[in-house]
């Protein structure tokens, strides 16, 4: 009998969306971290970026799937881990947190009013890295001089390479999950 309540326990441990989503998290913090050692450009810096366009890939599929929150601890354990094995600049944390904050809160957006379009959040995840993240970028390591408008451009110009092709490559595996059967509507 005792066994019996402690498979019921465990088996409504486990389908906690919660514990769904922390798992969720762990994995692909795990798949960053290897998908940055497979980036043909993780030894390449330039103006002190390193272009990852596999950490956007990550974020656009989890600020859709898990929601902002997990989203963002997402990026900041790939950024940290990045940072620390040295296959990532400090420029790994405002980048990919700021696209994963603007992906996750598009999703729950679009949740809320669109569920059928939560999917094209993973789209808008240039915007946050682009436009947040080089903008920081270039504040925290000014390019040229602090206001110069060319520093930004450079650092908006690095991250777009980056994250444009990573929220394309994001968008496109969300469509083939979907196809798959795996939805947001799995982690909700």
């Amino acid at each position: 009998m005792g066994e019996k309540n402690s498979n019921v326990e465990e088996k409504r441990i486990f389908q906690n969306p919660k514990t769904i989503k922390v798992a969720t998290t762990g994995i692909f913090i795990a798949v960053g971290l290897i998908l940055s050692y497979l980036n043909p450009f993780a030894y390449l810096e330039i103006a002190g970026a390193k272009i990852n366009p596999f950490a956007h890939v990550i974020n656009a599929i989890t600020g859709v799937l898990i929601g902002l929150v997990f989203s963002v601890v997402t990026a900041l354990g790939i950024a940290i881990l990045r940072f620390s094995l040295g296959i990532g600049t400090i420029h790994a944390f405002h980048g990919g947190m700021a696209g994963a904050l603007v992906v996750g809160a598009m999703a729950y957006f679009l949740r809320r009013k669109f569920p059928k379009f939560v999917e094209f959040a993973a789209l808008i995840e240039p915007l946050g890295t682009v436009f947040i993240g080089g903008t920081i970028a270039q504040l925290i390591l000014p390019m040229v001089d602090a206001s110069a408008i060319e520093g930004f451009l450079i650092y908006w110009g690095l991250f777009a390479v980056s994250s444009i092709p990573g929220a394309l490559i994001g968008y496109v595996i969300l469509s083939f999950l979907e196809k798959a059967g795996i939805t947001w509507k799995d982690f909700d």
